[in-house]
C-alpha cells in the first residue's frame, strides 16, 4: 500500500493492538482493514486480535500484522491467554471495535495502564463506553448519544467519521458498466436503481421497492438492484410486498456479495431508505463511483450527501420523496453525470483514508501518551496477568 503524500511526517513507530469481534463482511470489518493497512504503511506495529474465520483474518495487505485468534468469551481461562498475548506484545494502545471487542478493552483498561481507544460505530447502552481513554464516533448523532447516555465525558469524545479507500472505486466507465449489466442480465438501457447491505428492517429497502412501483410508472425500464444478505423474516415481508405492486420481474436481488465495486459499475442511481445509520461506507462508496445518492436523513448521511449537488436527502419513510427523486433522475442522464461528479469528487476530497486515517492515529498517538492507573491491577497481579 503506498502513503498519500498528505499524510503526516512520520514520527515514532506505536505498538497498537487493534480487537474487532466481529466475524462477517461489513462496513466496521472494511473499516478496520483499511486503518490497519494504513497504520502498517506508516511504519506501527499491529497486533490483530480476530475471532475464529474472521473475514478480516485472511484478507490482502495485513502480512506485516501479528495476529492472534480469540473467541472473546468471558471465561477466566480465554482472558488470561488474551492477557498473556498482550503482554507479549506489550501494545502501547488497544483499539476496539464491536461489543465483545469493547468488553476486552474494558478490562484492560480496569486490570492495567494501558490506555485504550474505542470507536463506536453505532449507538448503543453499555457499561464499557466510560471506561475508555478515547472514543471515538463515526458521526455527530453518535458523539451526542455517548455524550448524554453512556456519559462519556466530552473531553474523551472524538469525532471522525468513517472513511473508504476511494482507488478501489474508480468512476465507472461505459465498457464497464455494459459488462456489469451483462453480467446480471440486466438490459444495457435499463434505468438501474441499486442499494448495497443487508436487507433488513433498519435499512427499510421495502420502502425502495414500493419507491420503484411508483418509478416505473413513468420509467418503465426500470429496475431495482438490492445487494446484500438477506434477514429472513424481513425478505419475506419484502417478497410480499413485491408480488402485490407486480414487481418481481423488475428486481434482482443477489444475495451477500463480496465484489461490491463492480455491482456498483451496473447502476445508475443509488439508494439507502435506512432508518439508523452512524456513517455508511456503502453511501461514500457508491459516490466514489460516480453516483448520485438519495439517502435518509440519519447519521452522517446529511453531510455526505449535499441537496441537490451529489443527490437528495429524504426523510425516514418518506416514499413519495424517493420517488419524486428517482423519476427526475431517470429523465435527465446529463443532471445524473453532474451530480455523480459532484459526488465523487467529494468522497475523493473528503472522506477518503489518506484524509480520515491520520485523524484516527493522531487519536491512537495521544491516548497512548496517557498512563492509566489500574482500578483492579491487583487482580492481574493474583493472576499472574500484569504487564510487565
Amino acid at each position: 500500500m503506498t502513503v498519500n503524500p498528505a499524510a503526516p511526517p512520520f514520527s515514532a513507530p506505536m505498538r497498537i493492538a487493534l480487537l474487532i469481534s466481529g466475524t462477517g463482511v461489513n462496513g466496521v470489518a472494511m473499516h478496520c482493514l483499511l486503518l490497519v493497512q494504513y497504520l502498517l504503511s506508516r511504519g506501527h506495529r499491529v497486533l490483530l486480535l480476530h475471532r475464529p474465520g474472521a473475514w478480516i483474518a485472511d484478507r490482502p495487505g495485513l502480512d506485516g500484522a501479528e495476529k492472534f485468534v480469540t473467541s472473546f468469551g468471558r471465561s477466566p481461562g480465554e482472558l488470561i491467554r488474551v492477557t498473556k498475548r498482550l503482554n507479549a506484545f506489550k501494545p502501547e494502545v488497544l483499539h476496539t471495535h464491536m461489543s465483545s471487542a469493547h468488553t476486552y478493552g474494558m478490562l484492560a483498561r480496569i486490570l492495567s495502564r494501558r490506555p485504550v481507544v474505542a470507536t463506536a460505530h453505532s449507538t448503543s447502552l453499555q457499561l464499557h463506553w466510560w471506561f475508555n481513554n478515547r472514543v471515538i464516533a463515526t458521526s455527530p448523532d453518535a458523539e451526542a448519544h455517548h455524550i448524554k447516555v453512556n456519559r462519556v465525558s466530552r473531553r474523551a469524545m472524538r469525532m471522525i467519521p468513517s472513511f473508504i479507500d476511494t482507488r478501489s472505486f474508480p468512476v465507472i466507465g461505459d465498457d464497464e458498466r455494459s459488462a456489469a449489466r451483462e453480467a446480471l442480465g440486466l438490459p444495457q438501457d435499463a434505468f438501474v436503481i441499486g442499494c448495497v447491505g443487508d436487507i433488513c428492517e433498519r435499512k427499510r429497502q421495502i420502502d425502495v421497492v414500493r419507491a420503484l412501483a411508483n418509478v416505473l410508472k413513468t420509467e418503465p425500464k426500470a429496475r431495482l438492484l438490492l445487494v446484500g444478505g438477506r434477514f429472513k423474516e424481513y425478505f419475506d415481508e419484502l417478497t410480499k410486498v413485491v408480488d402485490e405492486l407486480g414487481v418481481a420481474s423488475q428486481l434482482i436481488t443477489t444475495g451477500s456479495r463480496n465484489d461490491v465495486p463492480a455491482l456498483l459499475a451496473a447502476m445508475d442511481a443509488f439508494v439507502l431508505a435506512s432508518r439508523k445509520e452512524s456513517s455508511p461506507l456503502a453511501v461514500l462508496e457508491a459516490m466514489s463511483r460516480g453516483l448520485p445518492v438519495i439517502a435518509s436523513d440519519v447519521g452522517m448521511l446529511s453531510d455526505f450527501v449535499a441537496e441537490n449537488v451529489t443527490g437528495h436527502v429524504v426523510q425516514v419513510g418518506d416514499v413519495d420523496a424517493i420517488s419524486r427523486h428517482l423519476i427526475a433522475l431517470a429523465a435527465d442522464p446529463e443532471r445524473r453525470k453532474a451530480m455523480g461528479d459532484a459526488a465523487q469528487a467529494t468522497a475523493r476530497t473528503k472522506y477518503d483514508m489518506s484524509v480520515l486515517a491520520p485523524q484516527t492515529e493522531a487519536v491512537l498517538r495521544e491516548a497512548a501518551a496517557i498512563k492509566n492507573r489500574p482500578w483492579l491491577g491487583f487482580a492481574a497481579e493474583l493472576c499472574g496477568t500484569s504487564p510487565s
